[in-house]
């Protein structure tokens, strides 16, 4: 992309309570990063650095890999890869008789660094995580244009290579008839939050991102970036030498606000049991699929079911953590919908917590 790129980007960040448009971000404990060659001494070298990528995406936050607590495991990152392989990859533009780009892609144990981060109370962020929403627009030679996979294929690879450093699931508008009839490059460019707002709905994603990205006449980039989030709003400035630098930190800034409203704390040490009940589970093949994704959420350690009356099932939940962690978790998803908030079993001896959903999917 040419240095003389001028980008405005509003950014915007609400969290909504339905309608998201949450992602399983498979691969959060594997990295793949560029080696020269396949030498034992830049094997281990690699090794340090992908732990270090990967303790970034797990916790959502580069501050994770000054703990002291992580020093040593950092300096000896062999221990926690499960596995390593090298390939070669070359982009379709490149001469056929080039032989590629080589590449390390190491895979870390996924419990060792789970029970590393919590035993250094380092919290965990699973691998279900809220979908953002990118309206952003860039002005190149003298013309602004919205940020999309049409219009700006090179940044927007930019973006979400950024992104999956971080662990973020992103999209981008589809820019088709039924976008331009909603918002404007100019509705971007001015911050029109009513517009915004509009054009977000159709996608309906947990964040919405926006900002200003400029070039300051030779002296590098500034970014400035708001979020709105929880009925806050949050403001950030960033100056970098290049967009991307500038880019990076807002990226980096956006993944740590989520992750202090989802990543889990160390496990509590209660173990609490609680009724969790699913309504409209008419089939044999929607209870394997509430089973199974109860199952997949971090805050639950077992689940099994104790009963099946008419289409509600009754399942009893062993927690890690609170029922509020589970509830945030599971409302980012398209599996259930919570039917009202937890309530006591004061009929049951140790006044078990029950939680009421309906599954939609």
């Amino acid at each position: 992309m040419k240095r003389s790129l001028i980008g405005t980007v509003l950014v915007f960040l609400m969290l909504q309570s339905a309608g998201v448009r949450a992602a399983l971000v498979e691969d959060l404990f594997t990295v793949e990063l560029a080696v020269a060659d396949q030498s034992t001494s830049l094997r281990l070298e690699v090794f340090n650095q992908a732990l270090r990528d990967v303790i970034i995406k797990v916790s959502g936050t580069a501050q994770s890999i000054e703990h002291p607590g992580l020093s040593q495991p950092l300096r000896s990152s062999s221990r926690y890869v499960h596995q390593f392989r090298y390939l070669t990859r070359k982009k379709a533009a490149e001469n056929s008789f080039d032989s590629g780009q080589l590449y390390l892609r190491v895979a870390f144990n996924q419990e060792a660094i789970e029970n590393l981060l919590r035993e250094n109370d380092i919290p965990v962020w699973g691998k279900e995580r809220p979908g953002t929403l990118f309206l952003l627009s860039y002005e190149l030679e003298g013309r602004a244009s919205v940020v999309s996979s049409d219009t700006t294929p090179e940044l927007l690879e930019e973006i979400e290579g950024l992104a999956l450093h971080q662990g973020l699931p992103v999209l981008f508008p589809l820019l088709d008839l039924e976008d331009r009839t909603r918002f404007s490059v100019q509705d971007i460019t001015g911050f029109n939050e009513q517009n915004l707002t509009l054009a977000a709905a159709r996608y309906a994603p947990d964040a919405l991102l926006a900002g200003q990205i400029y070039q300051r006449g030779g002296e590098g980039w500034t970014g400035q970036w708001q979020v709105y989030y929880s009925n806050q709003v949050f403001k950030w400035t960033f100056r970098g030498e290049s967009h991307l630098e500038v880019l990076s930190q807002a990226i980096a800034q956006l993944a740590q606000a989520l992750a202090k409203e989802y990543a889990l704390a160390s496990f509590a040490t209660s173990n609490e049991e609680i009724l969790f009940n699913v309504d409209k589970i008419n089939q044999l093949k929607q209870h394997v699929k509430v089973l199974a994704y109860l199952q997949s959420l971090d805050p639950v350690e077992t689940v099994r079911l104790v009963l099946i009356d008419q289409d509600r099932a009754t399942y009893r939940v062993k927690l890690r953590n609170s029922t509020a962690d589970l509830s945030r978790l599971i409302a980012l998803s398209t599996v259930l919908e919570q039917l009202e908030l937890p309530q006591i079993d004061a009929a049951t001896e140790n006044q078990a917590v029950i939680m009421n959903y309906r599954f939609i999917q």
